[in-house]
């Protein structure tokens, strides 16, 4: 009675989710879908099915709960124009309790020339954001695991702030078949928030799947549902070589496969494509690169240093 009163509140969050929606362009706290570990960007952002790490945090906690060591990552974004942005995560496995984990992102929007309504300028201001986010995951059954995670958003624009709160429900299941597993992950829900006015969080819906065919071989498939757009469907994949060299790729399609192209309903294409990264491991230390063109926008590069303890 329990599992299926449980598969049930499943179900109508997920649907009350997926039945949310808002123009393109019009949610707040916009910075929630930058991406986050270049592991998971180099693979095309499909990471809710394996969610083996500690950037599981951000994107299926529930995955923390499989976790059997303590480990951290910090990462740097060079992003568009001069925009960078920061991020640490981690997570703490307590044997018999469950695994909490926590996350810090911080975004530096750079500066920009202000000018009052009658075209005169005014100087420059800044822009900028940052998260900070708790989580706890624990297996309910040897295969299944729930994750809850809990955000505090701040963002400023020129000497003016707001704040809001959003929670991530995610779970894990773990199938029968050998290195199966798949994953749903509802994130960003909560009260609109803004400066002047308010707007809806942008909410998104994550059902991802993965295959473990070995250790350090991973294939992994991703549905995204965002509220403002179409759905994003993605691929991917990795391969370590003798525990040092990884080496990874990923394709995303969003309804266009060229990076220029901007389809009504459909947000740029730039937000698809072809994402290529690698790794490097030494013990119980790691180094992930990930490379994303972003059409006409640019290329984007994110770093990070890892570590198990």
């Amino acid at each position: 009675m329990k599992k299926l009163l449980l598969a049930a509140t499943c179900a109508a969050l997920i649907g009350g989710a997926l039945s949310l929606r808002a123009d393109q362009g019009t949610t707040a706290a916009a910075f929630l879908k930058l991406a986050t570990g270049p592991r998971v960007i180099a693979m095309g952002e499909n990471f809710t099915g394996l969610a083996d790490d500690a950037n599981a945090v951000r994107y299926n906690a529930a995955g923390t709960a499989y976790m059997d060591e303590s480990e951290a990552t910090l990462m740097h974004a060079i992003w568009i124009e001069d925009i960078f942005y920061d991020d640490m995560a981690a997570a703490f496995p307590m044997k018999n309790i469950g695994t909490i984990g926590t996350e810090i992102f911080y975004l530096n929007a750079g500066n920009f020339d202000g000018y009052n309504s009658a075209g005169v300028a005014t100087g420059q201001f800044s822009a900028g954001a940052m998260s900070a986010t708790l989580s706890f995951a624990r297996k309910i059954v040897d295969s299944v695991s729930l994750g809850l995670a809990a955000k505090y958003l701040s963002e400023n624009i020129d000497g003016q702030s707001s704040t809001g709160f959003a929670i991530d429900l995610s779970t894990l299941y773990k199938t029968p078949i050998k290195g199966l597993s798949a994953g749903i992950n509802v994130a960003n829900l909560g009260p609109a928030m803004g400066y002047s006015q308010a707007f809806t969080l942008p909410v998104n819906v994550r059902f991802g799947a993965a295959y473990s065919a070995a250790k350090d071989i991973n294939v992994v498939c991703d549905y995204t549902q965002p509220i403002e757009t179409a759905g994003v469907f993605g691929i991917g994949g990795e391969y370590g070589y003798k525990d040092f060299l990884v080496v990874r790729g990923g394709f995303k399609f969003q309804g266009g496969f060229d990076y220029n192209q901007v389809e009504e309903g459909y947000g740029p294409s730039a937000a698809a494509g072809l994402t290529l990264g690698m790794g490097l491991k030494y013990g119980r230390f790691g180094f992930d690169y990930a490379y994303a063109p972003q059409g006409f926008l640019g290329d984007t590069h994110r770093f990070a240093l890892n570590f198990k303890f």
